[in-house]
């Protein structure tokens, strides 16, 4: 064998390891979310948060995106990174403040909107799509779930 074609061989088999090591994450599934109001100690930043659980806990970054709709149909739409935390490894769930997701589309007034109608009991849908990176198109989510009445 000729050394360019040892070194081919060699760069092919690095980059098949590499390759396929860097992209592969694990499932995940999601398995329940709720509204959080107890968490605010007065500031009145941390009143409005949902809990999304998954049957372990994170252990790459993900990207998600989310839906919450109201009783009277007020709704908020908007995505992120959920990444392992760091603080709590073996905590399958996480906490997400809804004033976080406010962006350009969302509506006027979004802060007192959020304040007044997504509270326990009064969210009649939530939807959850996870990612595995920021989609860039039409791809499908590789968890997904819609949560009635919370």
């Amino acid at each position: 064998m000729h050394l360019s074609q040892r070194w081919l061989i060699g760069a092919l088999f690095i980059l098949g390891v590499f390759g396929l090591t860097a992209c592969s994450k694990e499932p995940v599934k999601i398995v329940s979310a709720k509204m959080v109001d107890t968490m605010d100690r007065g500031s009145g930043n941390f009143d409005r948060l949902f809990e999304v659980c998954f049957d372990k806990p994170l252990t790459s970054t993900y990207y998600h995106k989310m839906v919450i709709i109201s009783k009277e149909n007020l709704k908020i739409e908007g995505d992120g990174l959920l990444k392992p935390m760091a603080s709590d490894p073996d905590n399958p769930c996480y906490v997400r403040n809804l004033y976080l997701y406010i962006n350009k589309d969302s509506p006027i007034d979004a802060r007192a909107l959020i304040k007044d109608y997504m509270v326990p009991g009064n969210v009649r849908q939530l939807l959850i799509q996870i990612y595995n990176e920021k989609p860039q198109g039409k791809e499908p989510p590789i968890a997904e779930k819609v949560f009635n009445n919370l």
